[in-house]
């Protein structure tokens, strides 16, 4: 199983520097086999966008 990044359901967000949106969260790297990695942050506004202009740059 591949490394995961995972949001505590608990977490607040908090704005976001780049993209200014409440949606800034402390994450945990995870490996496949449960041990943590570390932490993170991560902004779930900010990898959506970039998906969906990755979506549409793709011919």
């Amino acid at each position: 199983m591949p490394n995961r990044v995972l949001i505590s359901r608990d977490s607040k967000p908090i704005p976001c520097e780049e993209c200014g949106l409440p949606a800034l969260h402390v994450a945990r790297l995870v490996a496949g086999d449960g041990t943590l990695l570390g932490q993170t942050m991560v902004c779930t506004a900010c990898r959506r966008h970039r998906s969906e202009a990755e979506a549409i740059a793709v011919p």
